[in-house]
């Protein structure tokens, strides 16, 4: 069965010892307060899957909808933000309302964690796409170019899926099997090995590794 995850905000980097004495990057992410709003059976949704409510805001500052079925929900928080978490099989103690806590993740030694990465507006080809570069001898006048785009007369279009400039970033990754190196259960905080997708204050998904141990070169 797929484990339940939580919503984290990335606080941001810095440096920790780990158990061998190394210093290494670390990034901080601070735990959501959250609850889960609905619970999604195959009967009445057709999947199993735990609706979680998180990201408090002003009551003024939500919408009619989501202020109805949050009371309706017996849920006083006003939870701005709502993620689905996808299970395979239906979930033991899983309520609406009951709170969701870094206690799942006790005992576990890597996470996943999956995020928006960071926008970088419109990139060329080597730097959106890792292409090679042309020579940068002085007249080779190919420098950073994407290079020939297009066929012969057949089929005389550019194919599909050709690494050509345009926007780069905002896409959904998940980085994997990722360490943690420290969990503070009074201030909610994880500090895992390494950087994940994301800038400063964003939002994150962290899960329970799918992977069971953790490689030996990390």
């Amino acid at each position: 069965m797929i484990a339940p995850g939580l919503m984290a905000r990335k606080v941001g980097m810095t440096r920790m010892f780990d158990d061998r004495g190394r210093l290494v990057p670390v990034t901080l992410l601070q735990v959501e307060d959250s609850k889960i709003t609905k619970v999604c059976t195959p009967e009445k949704d057709g999947y199993h899957a735990l609706q979680v409510g998180y990201y408090v805001k002003p009551e003024r500052l939500l919408t009619k909808a989501d202020v109805a079925r949050l009371r309706k929900a017996s849920i006083q928080e006003n939870f701005s933000r709502f993620r689905e978490l996808r299970l395979e099989d239906a979930l033991e103690g899983a309520a609406v309302g009951s709170a969701m806590d870094l206690s799942i993740f006790e005992g576990i030694e890597a996470i996943d964690v999956t995020g928006i990465t960071k926008g970088r507006g419109f990139a060329g080809a080597v730097k959106r796409h890792k292409v090679a570069v042309g020579r940068m001898t002085h007249g080779s006048r190919f420098h950073r170019r994407p290079g020939s785009l297009g066929c012969r007369t057949t089929p005389g279009r550019v194919m599909k899926n050709k690494k050509m400039p345009g926007h780069m970033g905002v896409d959904r990754a998940t980085i994997l099997n990722l360490k943690v190196l420290d969990l503070d259960k009074e201030s909610k905080t994880i500090a895992i090995k390494g950087s994940i997708p994301g800038h400063r204050d964003g939002f994150v998904m962290v899960r329970p590794s799918i992977k069971t141990k953790v490689s030996k070169s990390k």
